[in-house]
């Protein structure tokens, strides 16, 4: 049975540079210092935990997530991404419920995340639910917020 494993950041880093965000100009990083619909950012996201999951095949990485915690108690998920060829086979869901168990495991109040419109379908399909409207990032011309709420 295929599942997400952890990894180190060293490992996620060429995916999210070479494939996900190959044209962003702003240094890729651990953790992401953006807070849900906020216009705050918060440097000190960076002195909490994160996680880094990838699925294999024959030894290459086919699909990478990330989650961390934020100081406002959430989990991000952040830098979700499947190879083309992988796509439609459910690693996405995988890959973002693993993001979603560990914040249950260390009690966050929810998950967020900032997706492009071509992935929403995914987010969607494992509980997420579309909390703004769609606009422009560094990364892409439409994120939307959304969130997925841990029921305890």
């Amino acid at each position: 049975m295929i599942k997400p494993i952890c990894i180190d950041l060293d490992n996620i880093l060429p995916i999210w540079s070479n494939k996900l965000w190959p044209d962003r100009i702003s240094p890729i990083e651990s953790h992401s210092a953006m807070m849900y619909k906020s216009d705050h950012f918060d440097s000190r996201n960076f002195l909490l935990p994160a996680w880094y999951y990838a699925i294999y095949e024959n030894n290459s990485i086919i699909g990478v997530n990330s989650g961390h915690l934020c100081t406002d108690g959430s989990m991000r998920s952040r830098g979700l991404w499947v190879d083309y060829e992988y796509r439609g086979k459910g690693y996405g869901k995988l890959l973002l419920c693993a993001v979603i168990d560990t914040a249950i495991e260390y009690n966050s109040k929810f998950v967020w995340s900032f997706p492009r419109s071509s992935s929403w379908k995914t987010y969607k399909s494992v509980g997420f639910i579309q909390t703004s409207d769609w606009a422009s990032s560094e990364t892409s011309n439409a994120n939307a917020y959304c969130i997925c709420n841990i029921l305890r």
